[in-house]
């Protein structure tokens, strides 16, 4: 645990041109025994969530805060617990707590000390607990202030948007950033949410960025089994060419079996070897997409048979045989597009769970479960598409003027009904 010595909590980082200034708030520091006075900072200190040293600043750089006046701290400056100092340039995110290394004994296990960085911070929420119910893709679409015309995107400004978006987020908490099949997604807790960090990139970043459909994972499945599908790869241009033939059967497994593959050649009519390049050309392809344009899942692939050159049947041949045979068992047993179900929980006020029942309905979910808990609020557990997660929290918060709470967590698969395909491909396919 955390015995006698300094230790802190950072209440806030901002970054900007200059570099990074973090807030903190002195926990506790140590003290002479005699004389009664507080020691200065230290000059190393141990951040409990990652376990890494951190050098702290020089004090004649930092600055004491009573409102918006900021204190110069002198070199014998006494830290008295309570005291919220401003620590430039240091690795430091919110909600870190930092403590001398002497302060954390060796045998302590990482468990326990994210244990304690959160029985030392109880005025902050754990992050796993904030529902980021809305994400959208990023993209640049110009550079400079609003006043200047429109530039063209380079590396460059690529690189100034990424960093600007790291930056945010070592601010804020609730704003994560991830990079999915070359495109940049934002997740935030709200539409207004994601407006604010569009502002923040434009006012303190000059960086313009437009927002794109929110990501959903759909996916696609087999309809039925089709089997002795054949794949051909041949191809000759004077030398020595490019052959490989298989056969391949289908059939649909249970959800969230993903994709399986087995090899039932027999009397060596190909070999291992290109047997693992059937395999692989099969993977990639039910990767890039079905006849819809979606990974495919849920579905086995039995190689049967086929045949190879003693010349000419190569890696590359099989590869493609095998991407070949698989588009047209796909083509053969049809594909049905599936969505990605979330169980959301809400806890809300129980006059507004008649207008909380329309909401869902509307947004094609479905309310499984219903409970009164204490002091007049209903926890209601509802299935509701992924792609409509965003539009019920917005709703629902007009509705209950922002009071209540949510969290959401993936549920499952499920068919996305006919009518609506065209239009979900229109809009999300790849």
């Amino acid at each position: 645990g955390v015995e006698a010595g300094f230790a802190a909590r950072v209440l806030h980082t901002t970054i900007d041109s200059f570099g990074s200034l973090s807030i903190v708030r002195v926990i506790s520091n140590e003290r002479d025994s005699d004389s009664g006075v507080f020691s200065s900072l230290p000059h190393d200190v141990i951040c409990l969530r990652t376990g890494a040293q951190v050098k702290m600043p020089s004090i004649s750089t930092c600055f004491g805060l009573c409102g918006k006046q900021r204190q110069p701290l002198a070199d014998s400056a006494q830290i008295l617990p309570g005291d919220v100092i401003a620590l430039p340039k240091v690795d430091l995110e919110t909600n870190e707590i930092i403590c001398i290394p002497s302060a954390v004994k060796e045998e302590e296990t990482e468990i326990e000390i994210e244990e304690l960085s959160e029985t030392l911070s109880p005025l902050s929420r754990p992050i796993q607990d904030i529902p980021l119910m809305a994400s959208a893709t990023i993209s640049l679409t110009s550079t400079g202030n609003s006043k200047g015309g429109k530039k063209k995107s380079s590396s460059g400004s690529d690189d100034k948007l990424i960093n600007a978006l790291t930056a945010l987020s070592r601010e804020d908490l609730s704003l994560k950033v991830e990079q999915n099949s070359g495109k940049w997604i934002i997740k935030c807790m709200s539409k207004d949410h994601m407006n604010l960090i569009v502002e923040r990139l434009r006012d303190r970043y000059d960086v313009e960025v437009e927002l794109g459909k929110t990501p959903v994972a759909y996916r696609e499945t087999i309809a039925r089994t089709v089997q002795n599908v054949e794949g051909r790869h041949k191809k000759q241009s004077g030398g020595s060419g490019q052959f490989g033939l298989c056969y391949i059967t289908v059939e649909p497994i249970q959800e969230g079996g993903g994709i399986e593959f087995e090899s039932k050649v027999k009397g060596g009519a190909i070999n291992k070897t290109f047997i693992n390049s059937v395999e692989k050309g099969v993977r990639e392809q039910l990767g890039v997409g079905g006849p819809l344009g979606f990974p495919v899942t849920d579905v086995k692939v039995i190689l049967t048979d086929g045949k190879m050159h003693s010349v000419d049947s190569k890696d590359i041949a099989f590869q493609s045989a095998g991407k070949i045979a698989i588009r047209e068992a796909l083509k053969k047993a049809g594909t049905n597009l599936l969505q990605p179900m979330e169980k959301v929980t809400f806890l809300i006020d129980e006059k507004i769970q008649g207008e909380l029942n329309g909401i869902v309905s509307r947004a094609d979910g479905y309310v499984t479960l219903s409970n009164l808990s204490e002091n007049h609020l209903a926890e209601v557990e509802a299935i509701i598409p992924s792609a409509c997660i965003a539009e019920v929290s917005d709703t629902l918060r007009a509705e209950s003027a922002g009071e209540g709470q949510y969290s959401s967590v993936f549920s499952h698969y499920q068919t996305v009904p006919e009518s609506q395909v065209k239009t979900v491909c229109d809009d999300f396919k790849p």
